[in-house]
Order: structure tokens, then sequence, then C-alpha cells
């Protein structure tokens, strides 16, 4: 399960994947280069010095062997006051898996539906039944792409990363209400809405937008949520750098500290430090969101008319090779799209 001793590397999901590929800093690459990594220079004292730093540091990382840098963002649907109320378990209704190509200088960052099925159950509730690698089966399975490790947050810790930054910018892109938002102590329904344009959001707010799915307007699905998660993601890219952010100007051993307290990851320290170099290239990388919707998959009914006891997604053609294959196309920029996707819809 979870190495709580690499808990600590959550800055490879918020620093790399949202904040260095996509941030236009106002700080010169070098300088934050050289700042961040002078502390750790004894992990690298003894390779050749002819080797560049990218290459020092990939010979002590898990991405040492990968064409493409993968890391799965998992957010969990629980938190502590769920907890108290008895929550026995919790299921990972957020699922973002980051790409990195570096030689094609593209990000791409990919949802599944949570109801998709997928090594005999709906891909949600893989985490917390099987484990760790039951669920990167899963998505290297759907995806072609071989899964390097995980970040885990949940509702509190989403609100606390969201708030440290002093809020997010979010470019709403529908006007929508949703009637059947559950309260805080989910014990009735609320209305939320929100209105097309740009709008600074706190945590709870945040998380609001990105947990509704009985929205309307063409807001009511899982695949518009995950979109929705798409534009926070973006959104942080322009929260860290706020003035209000805690973290900002970047100071890497204070904000390794504190979101050791409030996130899980499978990576190590060379991990961090080995993606944190790509910073240098930032302004190079294409960032692409990517939601996989009915072009890709199905609902085939449920028992006695399939072998589905539950409302589930599955692949057309009972193969993934049509999405394994425009994955690829996207990370090399090849990817020609045929038609517009239609919208998965579940209740």
């Amino acid at each position: 399960m979870l190495k709580k001793t690499a808990i600590a590397v959550f800055l490879v999901g918020v620093i790399v994947m949202v904040i260095c590929l996509l941030i236009k800093s106002k700080t010169t690459a070098a300088t934050e280069t050289n700042t961040t990594l002078s502390p750790f220079s004894s992990l690298f004292s003894d390779i050749q010095n002819s080797l560049t730093q990218r290459e020092i540091l990939k010979n002590k990382t898990v991405f040492n062997n990968s064409k493409n840098l993968n890391v799965l963002l998992i957010g969990t649907d629980t938190s502590l006051g769920r907890r108290q109320r008895g929550q026995l378990g919790f299921n990972t209704d957020v699922l973002v898996l980051a790409t990195i190509n570096p030689e094609k200088n593209t990000v791409l960052l990919t949802s599944v539906p949570r109801d998709l099925w997928i090594n005999g159950n709906k891909i949600n509730a893989l985490y917390i039944l099987y484990g760790w690698e039951t669920l990167k089966d899963a998505f290297e399975k759907i995806t072609g792409q071989k899964i390097d490790g995980y970040i885990v947050v949940d509702f509190d810790g989403f609100e606390w990363l969201v708030d440290s930054f002093g809020g997010v910018p979010v470019d709403i892109k529908t006007t929508f209400s949703d009637y059947e938002f559950p309260n805080i102590q989910d014990s009735a329904a609320i209305t939320v809405s929100f209105t097309a344009g740009q709008e600074k959001m706190a945590g709870e707010r945040a998380l609001t937008y990105a947990r509704s799915r009985k929205g309307n307007n063409g807001e009511g699905s899982d695949l518009m949520r995950a979109k929705r998660q798409h534009l926070i993601l973006q959104g942080m890219v322009e929260g860290i750098a706020q003035p209000q952010s805690l973290f900002w100007p970047m100071d890497v051993p204070k904000f390794f500290e504190m979101v050791t307290q409030h996130m899980e990851t499978s990576l190590t320290l060379e991990d961090v430090y080995y993606i944190w170099d790509f910073y240098v290239d930032r302004d190079k990388y294409k960032v692409e969101s990517f939601v996989v919707g009915d072009d890709y998959l199905y609902y085939p009914g449920m028992y006695p008319d399939s072998p589905y006891h539950a409302w589930v997604f599955v692949p057309i053609g009972d193969s993934f090779a049509k999405l394994q294959n425009d994955i690829s196309s996207k990370l090399e920029g090849t990817f020609i799209s045929s038609s517009p996707a239609t919208e998965l819809v579940n209740p």
C-alpha cells in the first residue's frame, strides 16, 4: 500500500505537473534550478561531472527507463468528518494520469470514468479493495502507458492545498446549478451555482466545483466533472505564484515540510528532483486535457441483458487499442480527431 516515508513527494504532483510545466514564472529558470538543487548536491557527488544534471538524476530515479513520465493523481471521497461519522472505506473518484513526453515537449492529463469496469470491478473501487498494484495494472491496460508512481489526496488535503495558495483562479466554462449537492454533513441536499467566467475559489468552493455531478446545462455527468477537475489543476498553476500564497516565492524546504502532513505518494526524493530539472524547459511544453468518453466506451446494460449487475462502462469492441493509440498520438503531437466525442452519462 502506501509508503509513508515517501509522503513528502507531493512536490511531483503540484510543483512539477502543475507548476513546472505550466506556470510562467517571473524568475529565471537558472535561478530556480540552482536554488532548489544546491542543498542536495551531495546526492550526486559520486556521478561523473561530465553528465548533465538531468542524466545524474535519471540514474537515481524510478523514471530511469521511461520514455514518458507517468504519475497517477488520486483523489479519494473521504475526509476527517466522514470518517468520524463512520465511513470505513472510500472510492477514488478522481483519477488523473499526468504524462510528460520530454522528447516532444507534451503534457497530457487523462481521466477515465469512475464507473469503468476493469480487473473485476469499477475502477474507483480497485485501490481500496486490492491496493495500488491492481489500480496501476488497470491504468496500464487502459492507457498503454507504464505508470511510474502515484499521489493520493482526500477532501481535507485538497481544501488545504487550495487555501494555502490563497485560493485558485478557475476559468469556468459553463454556467450551471446543482440542486442535489450534499451538504457538509452529508445529511441533506443544497443548491450550488457557478457562472461562466473567471472566479477565484477558496478550498471548499473549489472542492464543490470538482465534485458536482448533478448540474444542469450539460454539466451533470462524470465526464464534465473530470473536465472541471482539470480546470482546477490549471488554476493551481496561477494560484501558487500569487503574493498571498504560502509557497511563493518558492521555498522548497518549507513546501516540503508542510505538504508532508496532507498527502501520500509512492515516489522518492530523487524522483522529485529528476522531474524538477524539467523546469528549465517549462515554456516549451504544450498541455492537453483528455477526458475519455463515448469515442472509446459504452454502457452495455445490466443483468440479465448483460453480465453486469451495476451501471458500468466498458470499452467498445472489448479493446482499449484505439484509446492507447490515440494517447500515444497525443503525446507525439500527431493526433487527429475524427469526430467530437459525446458525453457519458450515468445516474
